[in-house]
């Protein structure tokens, strides 16, 4: 297959952000009038979740063949490596990320072109979520699918850092899988192994997951733990952040903390130090965890086991939170994020009013989304990067 030509590299995240987010805030005037609770009453299939399908195929083919392009992040040096590195690649391979070498031989073998490679990582990237969603919110499938495409990291994790994304879309299954139990549970354990394979940094949550479903099931100690881990960060992250590396749980926490204070690694991530921004973002499922759970007194397994991973995997990361590249750690929690908002507004009884409150809800999230895009996209610290390549210029 042909990459696709008639939007340009740079207008890329562009057009991606317009189109989701004119859904989602059509999706929110229809909900934002109503008194009642469509969103739980929904019985059934409807024509919706046809469209959610639909809209997802049409996702992974536009994500899967952007052209190839500096622009989305490290794509030019996968290419690279799937062009030219596995001509002399041995098909048998068990080293420590053994199933992105293997799944790439895979591709080679089959034929299959850069762009089509890309495909191939886009359909489960985007499949993981998809599958997650139908598990979990099947009967809203619509809002549940928008809820995972408009959140702050899908994009950039689609496009850059893919073979995270993808570890951590197949470690969504793997946690729904294990919080649902049953015999579903020795297959959430063979695909938490193939997400280690694809990237070691998806043991966290794995451990988290596990550790949530087996051991701390209360909430009350993960919250307590997460703003624990604020302080520890203030008083004490450099050594916490030398500790994590020293354990080898992932070269690229000592990778990124050598050049946290480069010119080269602030011109790629807009600052290191304490990131209080990112930390605001990453409260709400703490709040929406603690509203549920201790307000409201909802005894949900399987929302506790994604609420505790990701209170988890995020304190994880307020503690590391001063290395550069930052972003790739807070992944392994964010990744999380829609489900701990949207499971309980898709199924749980809050209030009587659930879908004017799950529009708000839903705009909010939505708009902090485009917030976000025209800070980092666009803004720097002395004007707007690249504005003049824009139309309304």
């Amino acid at each position: 297959m042909n990459p696709i030509d008639f939007i340009e590299p740079w207008f890329y995240s562009t057009a991606y952000y317009i189109l989701f987010l004119l859904l989602s805030w059509m999706t929110v005037l229809y909900y934002i009038g109503s008194n009642n609770q469509k969103l739980l009453l929904v019985e059934g299939s409807n024509p919706m979740q046809g469209a959610a399908l639909l809209l997802t195929i049409v996702l992974i083919f536009f994500i899967g063949l952007r052209p190839v392009s500096g622009f989305f992040g490290d794509m030019k040096m996968y290419t690279h490596w799937y062009v030219n590195v596995l001509d002399h690649y041995s098909p048998i391979s068990f080293s420590t990320e053994w199933f992105w070498d293997n799944f790439a031989f895979f591709c080679k073998s089959l034929g299959l072109n850069a762009n089509e490679y890309f495909l191939a990582i886009s359909f489960l990237y985007y499949a993981g979520m998809l599958i997650c969603a139908l598990l979990l919110m099947r009967k809203n499938l619509w809002i549940a699918m928008l809820f995972f495409f408009v959140s702050f990291s899908c994009y950039s994790f689609a496009t850059n850092g893919i073979r995270n994304g993808m570890a951590c879309s197949i470690e969504l299954v793997a946690i729904c899988l294990l919080a649902e139990g049953g015999i579903k549970r020795p297959l959430s354990f063979v695909l938490m192994l193939l997400a280690l394979g694809l990237h070691r940094s998806t043991m966290l949550p794995s451990a988290a997951a596990i550790a949530s479903t087996f051991v701390i099931k209360d909430t009350k100690t993960a919250i307590r733990f997460w703003i624990a881990s604020i302080g520890i960060s203030l008083v004490a992250g450099p050594m916490v952040e030398s500790f994590f590396a020293a354990m080898g749980f992932d070269d690229r926490i000592s990778d990124y903390a050598s050049v946290g204070q480069s010119e080269q690694s602030m011109s790629q991530f807009s600052q290191s130090g304490f990131r209080w921004d990112f930390l605001f973002y990453s409260m709400f499922p703490v709040i929406m965890t603690w509203y549920v759970t201790r307000v409201r007194k909802f005894n949900d397994r399987v929302f506790n086991v994604f609420a505790n991973t990701y209170i988890f995997c995020n304190a994880f990361w307020i503690m590391v939170i001063r290395s550069a590249f930052s972003n790739r750690f807070a992944y392994l929690s964010w990744f999380l994020y829609p489900v701990v908002i949207a499971y309980p507004l898709l199924r749980m009884n809050l209030w009587k009013d659930q879908d004017r409150k799950t529009a708000i809800i839903f705009f909010l999230y939505s708009g902090f989304t485009l917030f976000m895009f025209f800070i980092y996209y666009f803004g720097t610290g002395n004007g707007f990067r690249g504005f003049n390549q824009y139309w309304w210029k």
